[in-house]
């Protein structure tokens, strides 16, 4: 398959123009400027997501009843969702945004359910890595007119933001609410929300930023033969603890493994703080990528490889009936990745390249110190070797197209209304 064809589309809000300003309003219009994107993505690049419920509480557009609603134990509305299929095929993707939510353990309504969130664990506080800008991939099941607040798929990822890996509360358990967002990026004043589509791949743009891939068909070649399952997540850690923060772009971490999302060979979700894991497992993923993609400075032939998902050997879910430690390589079109012997030595983060067909998401600095020493030099993460010799800095990139305006200018974001 060619490179390029991934259409972009995206629109920004701002609350302050609310004609009426309430947080009600403002995840309303956050919600309607997300799934107005997508669909228009689609349009432009022919990916066959679509509708999959129409019998929603709210319609928009010519879509019909495609907004669904959950409300707190007071009636009032901040969660909305949406819900789609590719094609005639058994695969589901959920926008939900998400403007209050709480666990089990913490006191509010409605509660989201464990099996829709990824937990972190840091010294004995458990975070849930959830934010306001949320979305889903699932297999074989469509989720329920609930989604995260309902019983999730059984083949199915996490509910987990676009924008951001790291969780996005301060407390010991997670919650948002239009009086305590806890990182929540819907308490934004303003968001710039995009998709660029292709096939079943889609890319996650927000504030100007990628963010985040997601596929149902991200590979190329599995590791474990006849493996059926291709859905992946992957997220770019370009914001700190949540959805609000720009961290400094020499403190980006990539390749860590606590932002990939994927299914094993037999359908169980896996990535980190699965369902059934404990406090004290992991299940780990990472991106690892190919030695021929390191450079030198000044090079005029640069080359891009495509990365592999691998458990890094850290995982306590069995990711492969053969006992692989791999799921296997990414398209290249989707995420390419390379190394460079210093930050500079790559293009800025939003610059394009390979004719305009790939689209530059991050660089980082080399760092051998915490949390460095998780994003490995080749092997590394199979020894347990520091990187303390590995003076590289990586870059990815994701599938774009030559015709898709320039993402850092504000008139590439027209401004949606209320609807």
């Amino acid at each position: 398959m060619a490179f390029g064809g991934y259409k972009f589309k995206g629109y920004k809000v701002i609350r302050a123009n609310l004609a009426t300003n309430t947080y009600a309003n403002w995840c309303l219009l956050v919600h309607q400027a997300r799934i107005k994107a997508f669909m228009e993505s689609c349009a432009l690049s022919g990916a066959q997501w679509h509708f999959s419920k129409t019998n929603g509480a709210l319609s928009f557009e010519d879509y019909g009843n495609v907004i669904y609603r959950v409300a707190n134990a007071n009636g009032d509305y901040h969660d909305y969702l949406s819900f789609f299929k590719y094609g005639d095929e058994e695969l589901y993707y959920m926008i939900a945004t998400l403007g209050e939510y709480y666990t089990k353990a913490t006191s509010g309504s409605a509660p989201t359910l464990d099996e829709s969130a990824i937990y972190g664990f840091y010294s004995s506080n458990a975070k849930v890595k959830r934010g306001g800008v949320c979305s889903c991939l699932a297999v074989d099941s469509d989720f329920a007119d609930l989604g995260p607040f309902a019983a999730m798929p059984a083949k199915s990822l996490a509910c987990s933001s676009i924008a951001t890996a790291a969780a996005p509360d301060v407390a010991a358990n997670a919650y948002s609410n239009a009086s305590t967002p806890n990182g929540n990026g819907l308490s934004n004043s303003s968001i710039y929300i995009g998709f660029a589509t292709k096939g079943k791949d889609i890319v996650n743009v927000y504030q100007k930023y990628i963010t985040s891939i997601e596929s149902g068909s991200a590979f190329s070649g599995h590791s474990t033969p006849n493996d059926p399952y291709g859905e992946l997540k992957y997220i770019f850690d370009l914001f700190q603890s949540d959805e609000i923060t720009l961290s400094n772009e020499s403190d980006r971490i990539y390749m860590d493994q606590l932002r990939s999302e994927c299914l094993t060979d037999s359908g169980e979700p896996i990535f980190y703080k699965s369902k059934g894991v404990t406090s004290t497992q992991s299940s780990q993923l990472g991106i690892t990528i190919p030695a021929q993609a390191f450079y030198e400075t000044g090079n005029t032939l640069i080359p891009f490889g495509s990365p592999v998902l691998t458990t890094l050997g850290k995982c306590n879910k069995t990711i492969s009936s053969a006992g692989m430690l791999t799921k296997g390589v990414v398209n290249g079109e989707l995420l390419s990745v390379n190394y460079g012997k210093t930050q500079t030595t790559h293009p800025t983060v939003g610059s394009v390249v390979m004719g305009g067909n790939l689209i530059e998401v991050v660089r980082c600095t080399y760092k051998s110190s915490t949390p460095y020493t998780r994003n490995p030099s080749p092997g590394a993460h199979l020894s347990g070797a520091t990187e303390s010799a590995a003076v590289a800095c990586p870059a990815a990139y994701v599938g774009w197209d030559p015709s898709n305006p320039n993402i850092n200018d504000d008139s590439s974001w027209p401004e949606l209304t209320l609807q």
